[in-house]
């Protein structure tokens, strides 16, 4: 039989607000989850989120700046 080892992760502590931990101890029972994944999850969609507006601002800068990025690479 194989052994696999779980992915290693950071504990670090977090402060919730009550009305937070109530919400997330929810959406976990709804989904038949735990309160850990279901943060695990919410910080995953944030990181996701945050990696595709980042992206969007980069290529509209460069469609926005394309002649001026050709000139500088011509140069």
């Amino acid at each position: 039989m194989t052994h696999m080892t779980p992915p290693a992760r950071s504990k670090k502590l977090i402060a919730f607000r009550e009305d937070q931990v109530r919400a997330l101890g929810s959406i976990a029972d709804d989904t038949g989850s735990n309160f850990t994944a279901t943060v695990l999850d919410a910080v995953d969609a944030y990181i996701a989120a945050h990696d595709s507006t980042t992206q969007q601002i980069v290529d509209r800068l460069a469609s926005k700046n394309a002649g001026l990025l050709e000139r500088l690479r011509d140069a």
